[in-house]
C-alpha cells in the first residue's frame, strides 16, 4: 500500500504513517496528500485530524468535506514538540520561529515567553528548512543534519495527536463513525439532528463546526459517534439524519489501527 503523509521523514506525520506501515510518499501539505489519494496517485494518506491541546485540524476536515474520501482507521501518538535551531545556537538568542500553525499553537506559552516572531508554514519539516542563521528556530519532532534540539518538550502540556488513514473506498467495520452534515438556519435545527443519535442510543464522541464557505454565519457540523451495529442499522441512522439536515455525508466507519 502506498501512503501519503505531510512533510518528510523528520515530521510527526511521518512517525504516524511509519508506525502503520506501507510504502511512504511525502507531500508538502495536508491538502496535497489528500488530493493524491483522490487522484489515485497513492492508495491512502495518513493525516492529522485532532490534537488534544489545540483541537481539530481544519485543513483535514475541509479536505474530507470537499473530496470523496473515507476514513478507514485511526491511531493516536504522543507528540513531543522541540525547539530546533542550528547546531551550537543559543535558544535565548532565537528571534523567529517557523512551524505548522498547529505546532506553533501547541507551544504558544513557551514561544510567548521566549518573545519570538512566530511564522506559520505548511509543515514542521518546511519550518526546519527555513532555519538559515543562529537566530532562526523551528518547532518540530527531530532536527535535520546540521541542526540540534535547543529546548526539548516545549508544548503547553501532555500532547497527543489523532491521525486517520484515508482511502477512496469505505469500509463498514469498526466502532466509530464520522459524518458531516448541514442544518437549516432556524431554531432547534442542530438539536433535531442530534436527537437522531440520541434516539438510536449512539454516544457522540466529538462535534466540530466549520464555516460552510457560502456565507457569513453559515456552518456545517462534523460529528463522531460510537457505533456497534451492522451496515443496515447504520443506513437507517443516515436515513433519519437526512430528514433533519440539509445534507449528510458519510466520512467513514473505522477502528483503531494497530501500530
Amino acid at each position: 500500500m502506498t501512503t501519503a503523509y505531510l512533510g518528510d521523514e523528520y515530521s510527526h506525520s511521518y512517525a504516524a504513517a511509519a508506525s502503520l506501515g506501507g510504502e511512504l510518499r511525502q507531500y508538502p501539505s495536508i491538502q496535497a496528500a489528500l488530493n493524491a489519494v483522490a487522484d489515485g496517485a497513492v492508495d491512502s494518506a495518513v493525516v492529522p485530524i485532532e490534537n488534544n491541546l489545540e483541537g481539530s485540524v481544519r485543513e483535514t476536515l475541509d479536505g474530507l468535506h470537499a473530496l470523496t474520501l473515507y476514513i478507514r482507521a485511526e491511531t493516536t501518538i504522543p507528540v513531543c514538540q522541540n525547539l530546533i535551531g542550528l547546531a551550537g545556537a543559543d535558544a535565548d538568542k532565537i528571534t523567529r520561529v517557523y512551524s505548522h500553525p498547529q505546532a506553533l499553537a501547541q507551544c504558544r506559552t513557551f514561544l510567548e515567553q521566549l518573545g519570538v516572531e512566530q511564522i506559520a508554514v505548511s509543515s514542521t519539516s518546511a519550518g526546519m528548512d527555513r532555519i538559515k542563521t543562529p537566530t532562526d528556530g523551528a518547532i518540530a519532532r527531530t532536527p535535520k543534519p546540521g541542526q540540534a534540539v535547543l529546548r526539548e518538550g516545549v508544548a503547553s502540556g501532555e500532547n497527543f495527536t489523532r491521525f486517520v488513514r484515508v482511502m477512496r473506498t469505505p469500509t463498514f467495520a469498526g466502532d466509530k463513525v464520522s459524518v458531516v452534515f448541514g442544518t437549516k438556519n432556524e431554531p432547534g435545527a442542530l438539536l433535531g439532528a442530534l436527537e437522531v443519535l440520541r434516539d438510536y442510543g449512539l454516544n457522540m464522541s466529538r462535534i466540530e463546526s466549520r464555516p460552510d464557505k457560502c456565507g457569513m454565519g453559515r456552518y456545517i457540523f462534523f460529528v463522531d459517534f460510537l457505533f456497534g451495529g451492522d451496515k443496515a442499522r447504520l443506513m437507517s441512522v443516515f436515513d433519519k439524519l437526512s430528514g433533519s439536515t440539509t445534507f449528510v455525508k458519510f466520512l467513514g466507519q473505522y477502528g483503531t489501527e494497530a501500530n
